[in-house]
């Protein structure tokens, strides 16, 4: 996958430390980005919501732009398969654990592209285009606001995420930290909020305690 950050709101910082100021005359003497980072360090994120950033996710599959779209406060737009030729579309591949494995799955979406390309010839890609399997490659324009990519970066950076859904967060995190880090340096997994892991406990990857149950409290 590839991903380009092609625009966000200029002067981030300053503009979320002016919309502070508004509430009170009490955060006049912090300085802007001392503001910026205390909004995120107590989650007052309505602020937050004032940047926004659109991305291009270019060769990401099917299957996670759907689930992109849990993130439904956000805009999404992606390439028509009802009106663009997918006979030459990439794939995703998973890592399998042997051989065997990996050839059914290449043997398979080998099949399905074939079948397509039969079909888009007889009656077009809007009819074609229900072969498409999920791993199939698409572009997205993807706009979402601080907060939410917040949000979305403690989901999908756990490890319990998809491994093409955390390898997306990652290098979306990583651009967001060159342009702000005032706001992104300390965001990680959801445990990382609050120092606990809201997983089960045989879910959790061990770096931060299991919350307690109402079992174990008992």
């Amino acid at each position: 996958m590839k991903v380009t950050l092609t625009m966000y709101t200029p002067d981030g910082v300053k503009l979320i430390a002016d919309a502070v100021r508004v509430t009170g005359p009490f955060f006049d003497t912090m300085e802007d980005a001392d503001l910026v980072r205390y909004m995120v360090k107590h989650d007052y994120g309505s602020v937050l919501e004032h940047v926004v950033f659109t991305f291009e996710l270019k060769d990401i599959s099917i299957a996670i732009s759907r689930e992109l779209l849990e993130h439904r406060i956000a805009s999404h737009t992606a390439r028509s398969t009802r009106y663009s030729d997918e006979g030459d579309a990439s794939f995703y591949y998973p890592k399998f654990s042997d051989d065997q494995e990996k050839e059914v799955y290449t043997q398979t979406l080998k099949y399905v592209q074939e079948q397509y390309l039969q079909l888009k010839d007889s009656c077009g890609y809007e009819v074609a285009r229900y072969l498409l399997p999920m791993a199939t490659h698409c572009t997205y324009t993807w706009t979402i606001n601080a907060r939410s990519l917040i949000n979305f970066l403690r989901l999908r950076l756990c490890k319990n995420a998809a491994p093409e859904m955390q390898e997306l967060a990652r290098n979306v995190k990583d651009l967001v930290d060159r342009i702000y880090p005032e706001v992104f340096e300390t965001i990680g997994c959801r445990g990382s909020q609050y120092g606990i892991c809201p997983e089960p406990k045989r879910r959790s990857c061990g770096k931060y305690p299991p919350q307690r149950s109402s079992k174990d409290v008992q």
